[in-house]
């Protein structure tokens, strides 16, 4: 299994958010669609299908936000998700899984109002997916741009760090591997494209695509693409 895709959410869900003495969270439920493709299956006992496979689930997750000194924002996110797993990709995998986030960001320089460049730190932690992945790790920093205007703003985003994996410890044996062969790193970049648009003051829409791809070969190693519909001031 060369690549991995991930759509989350697959459908929009509703964000709904609040503001405590300036830290802002976030708590959203969707669905996603976890996608492999290139599958190779050379162990034909294990009855897996050649070719792609798509495990779809629902997911909650909490986000915090915070604006420090000199625009310098920072994003935390911890998220739970629960598949529906039919391909059994892992024969040992529990159908839930975790994704942590860090995102800090600060701005560069600003040309005027409506376009800036900016500093990028992003760290994301995945624990025990579908696709036989144990625990991966991804930490990147970068440089982008920013386009702000009315209710739209657009990021382009260029990172360069560093791509790990650690296979399931379990998976290997009927291929002879021994846990110590379990992980892999490699040098990597990332390549992003993110929007939000504001429809009023309580509404708005965002969508982010992340492209992984190995610094040696550019080869692709994960893609991700979300959308989200949020509102932001809902009494409960």
């Amino acid at each position: 299994m060369k690549k991995s895709y991930r759509l989350l959410p697959l459908l929009a869900p509703f964000l709904f958010s609040s503001a405590v003495s300036a830290v802002e969270y976030k708590v959203s439920a969707g669905l996603h669609d976890f996608v492999v493709i290139d599958i190779v299956n050379d162990v034909p006992a294990d009855r897996i299908s050649a070719g792609t496979s798509h495990t779809f689930g629902i997911n909650t997750a909490i986000y915090v936000k915070h604006q420090m000194e000199r625009g310098i924002k920072f994003l935390a996110k911890a998220e739970a998700l629960l598949d529906n797993d039919k391909d059994h990709l892992d024969p040992d995998h529990i159908s839930i899984w975790f994704d942590f986030l860090l995102d800090i960001n600060g701005p560069v320089y600003s040309i005027n109002d409506n376009h800036s460049f900016c500093r990028y730190v992003s760290a994301d932690n995945k624990q025990n997916t579908v696709s036989c992945i144990e625990r991966e790790v991804r930490q990147h920093f970068g440089l982008g741009y920013e386009f702000a205007k009315g209710g739209l703003t657009l990021d382009i985003n260029a990172y360069t760090g560093f791509y790990y994996i650690e296979i399931d410890d379990d998976t290997p044996v009927a291929r002879g591997y021994t846990r110590q062969n379990t992980d892999d790193g490699e040098a990597s970049h990332m390549f992003q494209i993110k929007g939000q648009y504001d429809f009023n003051k309580d509404w708005s829409v965002r969508a982010d695509v992340r492209r992984y791809a190995t610094n040696a070969g550019a080869e692709t190693l994960e893609s991700n693409y979300e959308v989200f519909l949020a509102c932001r001031n809902l009494d409960l």
